[in-house]
């Protein structure tokens, strides 16, 4: 039996009232597994005809399989995600943003699941800028966005103070916390809790939206969110928002069997996802808008900017549909954009210099162009590309970075590893045989002693 702190123990009891038997019961059950398909590529070999009300794309399995043995877990075709923060999907579905161009911002990204979620939701004209201020966390971002295989999507490193002008539509927060919601899979978030944790989790968010207020548009949007359940991090931060920014609170509705439950404190309303209520962990949100007057203060020059150019004649054959993209200049790595979303990038990379396109195509070195594996990760690679399926052991072997299963190959050059329909990286057959490109850090490690 889980044994919870006295002071968690005795408020959460205050806080539910006659469903706080059920919610304690609750903890000492099996955390469920859920995953959400990439809307670009999904594809798994589990059954998913359980799915997440809130998210079309998201589904329970009956058990937790070893993901690390499935070829489409690292070709980015599903992501395991915790159900419960997966209701940012349905969130996005229901509030207003403007039509022109739209900038997101991700402020504490990592590891990537909710980023994923915004990446749905974008046109060809919007950008993402997905932050994380913690290095081996943005190492770990970096991965999941790059298998994801997001275009027009931006890579930060900086802390919300950094982001000093008016830029963003949407920016979402998903808080670091006390981590109440995680306790029942998580033994460290028992360990670790007390009050004076809450406390000063609770002036930390404050500090961070104080920040990030300032990025915010007028008539923005920010999503707000925590995996706790404390007023003090949840409501109270909500209202402290409102008075403290000129943030309205705005209303969603949800089906009543979905089973969220809407709090509300002094006028602010937000929603919470106990784990007795729904299948998934606990997570608060809440949805505000910015009705202060920020002006923009992005300089136009009389001469726009120009940052990117058509993918040059050496580059453009390596590329699908070359004349939809805008190639970021004086970049070795190529990264790619989308045309339309040429003015927004530009944006984020004059407010913030250090932004980090993470869709590089590759590489020309000496005679030779070496494709990047975000091109493989996205299917930017030309219709004439040769791809090579491959079967579960065959798929295996090559993510462990070995060739020795590769059937033989029939043309010199760069061809895609496939199985059963996702791709997996590039491989080039040369006159000495295979060679591997998938990248060293992220090859599957002792598969066999597992």
């Amino acid at each position: 039996m889980l044994t919870l702190p006295n002071g968690f123990v005795d408020r959460m009891k205050l806080q539910l009232g006659d469903e706080a038997d059920a919610f304690f019961a609750t903890l000492d059950t099996s955390s469920p597994t859920s995953i959400r398909l990439n809307h670009l590529k999904g594809k798994s070999p589990f059954e998913t005809s359980d799915k997440v009300p809130w998210c079309d794309l998201g589904y329970y399995l009956a058990e937790r399989p070893a993901f690390f043995m499935d070829p489409h877990w690292h070709g980015g075709s599903y992501y395991v995600q915790e159900a419960s923060s997966m209701i940012m999907d349905y969130i996005l579905t229901q509030i207003t943003l403007p039509d022109h161009s739209r900038v997101f911002i991700d402020l504490c990204a990592a590891p990537g699941g909710k980023t994923g979620i915004l990446a749905k939701h974008l046109r060809t004209n919007d950008v993402l800028v997905a932050n994380e201020v913690v290095s081996q966390r943005r190492s770990i971002l970096r991965e999941n966005l790059i298998k994801g295989g997001y275009l027009n999507t931006f890579l930060t490193g900086e802390a919300a103070a950094s982001f000093r002008q008016p830029i963003a539509d949407l920016i979402l927060i998903d808080a670091p916390c006390a981590g109440e919601g995680m306790m029942r899979k998580d033994p460290e978030a028992v360990r670790q809790w007390s009050t004076s944790l809450v406390q000063s989790c609770m002036m930390m968010q404050q500090q961070i939206v104080h920040h990030a207020v300032k990025a915010l548009k007028a008539e923005g949007i920010m999503i707000y969110s925590t995996c706790s359940y404390s007023m003090e991090e949840n409501l109270e931060n909500i209202r402290y928002f409102m008075d403290e920014y000129s943030l309205e609170n705005i209303s969603i509705s949800f089906p009543d069997d979905w089973g969220i439950k809407t709090i509300d404190y002094k006028g602010a309303i937000g929603y919470q996802l106990y784990p007795h209520r729904v299948k998934g962990e606990g997570l608060f949100v809440a949805v505000l808008k910015n009705n202060a007057a920020n002006e923009e203060s992005f300089y136009k020059s009389k001469r726009p900017l120009r940052l990117f150019e058509d993918a040059l004649e050496w580059l453009a054959p390596q590329l699908k549909e070359a004349g939809h993209l805008r190639i970021l200049k004086n970049n070795s790595s190529n990264p790619a954009i989308t045309r339309e979303a040429e003015e927004k990038a530009i944006e984020v990379l004059t407010l913030i210099p250090g932004a980090e396109l993470i869709s590089e195509s590759g590489e020309q070195k000496g005679k030779d162009f070496i494709p990047s594996h975000f091109m493989s990760m996205a299917g930017l690679y030309n219709d004439q590309t040769t791809v090579i399926e491959v079967g579960l052991s065959e798929a295996l072997d090559f993510l462990e970075r070995s060739t020795s299963t590769l059937p033989q190959g029939n043309q010199l050059g760069w061809h895609i590893i496939r199985h059963d329909g996702t791709d997996l990286g590039w491989a080039k057959w040369t006159q000495q045989g295979w060679k591997n490109y998938y990248p060293m850090n992220w090859r599957l490690r002792d598969r066999r002693s597992k």
